[in-house]
């Protein structure tokens, strides 16, 4: 890695690490919901309606970063505006007009905050390539700090202080990625190409839908994520269900991203020997293990060994998944590829979180688990189904191994 090549590693490792720990607050939500009396339809009403700003959220400013030629901007406004609408949630909470005002405010937040992850990966994945960084060893910068603020925000801080305390902090450490990204010299802010602004009818984002991996990919990931968003949102009730408290949930987050570190670190050799789907496939093949560990579990204690399947996972399917969609998606629209998938994720999170709001109501949070097991398993099926059919029935190549 040469000196410029290795200053900005450290730039970009530094902007990843600093962005993490805005997102470990995210967690909390359901907590601090939990604790002022939200039910689990309520909490899974909140997140679909989280969801479905989601999907008009992520495409718009996808759209808009590829338009204007510039992520940065878009990235700036959306982490300011996020980071003061989320720290007002805990000031509005107790007023009613008819329905708690949480049903407007938290997603009305959400709009602004949920597509930065995406718009931050697109950013990176093209500095990596443009300056041949290791991008899964970036991302394992802010799976480190993720780690390191979950364990302390589960361990003594909420414990101590309540839920409600993270709202306030999240706005000061939303303050040092705004900082970073601002003064960073990004070389793959101009998109790829000239920095002239686009109309979108010069975008022709209907060249998105004719890669046949690309479209079967978007379609696995809503259907995946109808199952995946539901075992992420209700765990603070299968954690009290099994006599632990809500409030340690930063426990088991803090170590699910310890685990995905080493996974991260080693991306740049597993994509050279195996092709991002694959990868994929085995990422959710833990997921599926995880969801039907979950459904046995009786203790606080068992929860936290089961997490390490879920780290396993995330820390394959984190970077591969943006890396597949990099990959695929033509060189102007690459921001709008990715927050397509995050729109079609949002879409997946709606049903997540009605369905798995009412099953909690009707069945156990154990049953429930084990149902979004077998789902994920289905999900993984027609995954590689599609996977089989490109190639033995259509005769399109699979992508092969991935540089970024």
């Amino acid at each position: 890695m040469q000196l410029n090549s290795k200053k900005q590693f450290y730039i970009y490792a530094a902007i990843n690490f600093a962005f993490f720990i805005t997102i470990t607050f995210n967690g909390y939500v359901t907590v601090f919901l939990q604790s002022i009396g939200f039910n689990s339809q309520q909490v899974g009403s909140i997140a679909a309606l989280n969801s479905g700003v989601g999907i008009f959220s992520a495409p718009f400013w996808g759209m808009l970063s590829d338009k204007l030629r510039s992520l940065k901007k878009v990235i700036i406004f959306t982490l300011a505006t996020g980071g003061v609408l989320f720290a007002l949630i805990p000031w509005f909470s107790e007023i009613n007009i008819g329905f708690s005002i949480l049903f407007l405010l938290i997603p009305l937040t959400m709009f602004f905050r949920m597509p930065v992850m995406a718009l931050i990966d697109n950013w990176m994945l093209r500095n990596c390539k443009k300056e041949n960084l290791n991008y899964g060893a970036l991302r394992a910068y802010g799976a480190l700090s993720f780690a390191i603020v979950a364990l302390a925000l589960g361990s003594f801080i909420v414990p101590n202080t309540g839920p409600v305390f993270i709202f306030y902090i999240s706005l000061i450490f939303t303050i040092p990625p705004i900082v970073l990204i601002f003064f960073a010299k990004s070389s793959g802010d101009d998109q790829g190409m000239d920095k002239k602004r686009l109309t979108f009818k010069e975008m022709k984002i209907g060249e998105l839908f004719k890669n046949y991996y690309l479209v079967t990919y978007i379609l696995f990931t809503a259907v995946q994520r109808i199952p995946f968003h539901g075992a992420m949102m209700f765990l603070p009730f299968l954690i009290y269900d099994v006599g632990g408290q809500p409030e340690r949930l930063g426990i088991i987050m803090g170590i699910k991203a310890l685990v995905e570190i080493p996974l991260m670190m080693l991306l740049k050799r597993l994509r050279q020997k195996y092709p991002l789907y694959v990868l994929i496939i085995v990422a959710t093949v833990f997921f599926v293990v995880e969801c039907i560990l979950l459904s046995f579990a009786t203790s606080f204690t068992w929860i936290i060994v089961i997490s390490v399947f879920h780290g396993i996972g995330n820390g394959l399917m984190i970077p591969s998944a943006s890396s597949y969609v990099f990959q695929l998606a033509p060189e102007n629209l690459k921001a709008t590829a990715q927050t397509v998938l995050a729109s079609m994720a949002a879409i997946a999170g709606i049903i997540g979180g009605l369905l798995g709001g009412l099953l909690i109501a009707v069945l156990s949070i154990q049953q429930f688990y084990f149902i979004i097991g077998i789902m994920l398993a289905v999900a993984l099926g027609l995954f590689m189904l599609s996977l089989l059919i490109g190639k033995k029935i259509l005769g399109i190549k699979r992508p092969g191994l991935s540089l970024v």
